[in-house]
């Protein structure tokens, strides 16, 4: 149960994570504030994501999903006694 839950978690994370790079670049003004947020975002991971959602007041949905995989990520931590990450295959 924890290890599915874990591949879901990072499933939803990296969904997340490509779903908001792309939001950062299209929703830039020019080339160089598409290039920035796009690098914030692909570096700084939901961190960055925090901070692009906090300042262009957009990207709410994949930083949502971002978060709920990491919820599913910490809950599959805790049920498999912090060793969920390494039995996934058994």
């Amino acid at each position: 149960m924890a290890g599915i839950l874990l591949m879901v978690g990072y499933l939803l994370m990296l969904i997340g994570w490509i779903w908001m790079i792309v939001t950062a670049i299209q929703t830039g003004k020019d080339t160089s504030e598409k290039a920035i947020w796009g690098l914030v975002t692909f570096f700084c991971g939901i961190i960055g994501a925090i901070i692009f959602f906090v300042v262009r007041k957009e990207g709410k949905t994949p930083l949502m999903v971002q978060v709920l995989g990491w919820v599913f990520t910490v809950i599959a931590m805790v049920i498999g006694g912090g060793q969920a990450s390494f039995n996934i295959g058994g």
